[in-house]
């Protein structure tokens, strides 16, 4: 009865201390966050608003800063050489930033979307006209040298678009086009499907 008692008491103190070690983690996370935010706005006040690659570069400075100046509280240190570990202790002080800098945090979200977007890049396909329908979107249909068809939407303007707009692509033309892809509600078949959407018309 007595070792059971014991065992009980182990259970307790070794509960009690992770629950200890979790929360002073979290203390000392929120305090980097925190300094993190603050030095980010006082260099903003000095500099003048931050953006881009400027405002990702200073992010890093004041947030190294305060994890150095605040190293000996970590329970798991990281080393600066290791990659993984830092950038899992930056998404860990980056969620807790939301809570004083929610701003900052609102813009890098805006800047690593901008990003994505622009390193997207266009396929081409090459392939010979057989129809051109203009409805509510003006719709192209080509084949190519093995004979896959394709179909592409119309939606955005881009250089070449005139060549579709102005009547000047007859079916049987051959054509070199460039596209991306995107999902769309398709109202009929009330689920969202993959569009091909031109980027890019060339004759050939």
């Amino acid at each position: 009865m007595l070792k059971i008692c014991n065992m009980k008491k182990i259970f307790l103190f070794t509960v009690l201390l992770l629950n200890a070690v979790v929360y002073a983690q979290d203390d000392v996370l929120k305090k980097v966050a925190r300094e993190t935010c603050e030095c980010i706005e006082e260099k903003k006040s000095k500099s003048g608003d931050l953006a881009g690659d400027d405002l990702t570069s200073t992010l890093g400075i004041c947030m190294v800063k305060s994890y150095s100046d605040h190293v000996s509280e970590f329970k798991n240190k990281v080393e600066f050489n290791d990659k993984d570990g830092m950038t899992n202790l930056g998404k860990e002080v980056g969620i807790k930033m939301l809570e004083f800098c929610p701003n900052v945090i609102l813009e890098l979200g805006k800047q690593d979307k901008g990003d994505a977007d622009a390193e997207e890049e266009d396929i081409y396909v090459s392939g010979e006209v057989i129809d051109i329908k203009i409805e509510q979107f003006v719709t192209l249909q080509i084949k190519d040298q093995k004979g896959r068809n394709y179909t592409f939407l119309l939606l955005d303007y881009f250089d070449t678009a005139s060549l579709l707009t102005n009547n000047e692509v007859k079916k049987k033309d051959k054509l070199n086009v460039g596209y991306t892809e995107i999902e769309l509600f398709d109202t009929k078949t009330k689920e969202f499907r993959a569009y091909k959407i031109l980027r890019k018309l060339e004759k050939l």
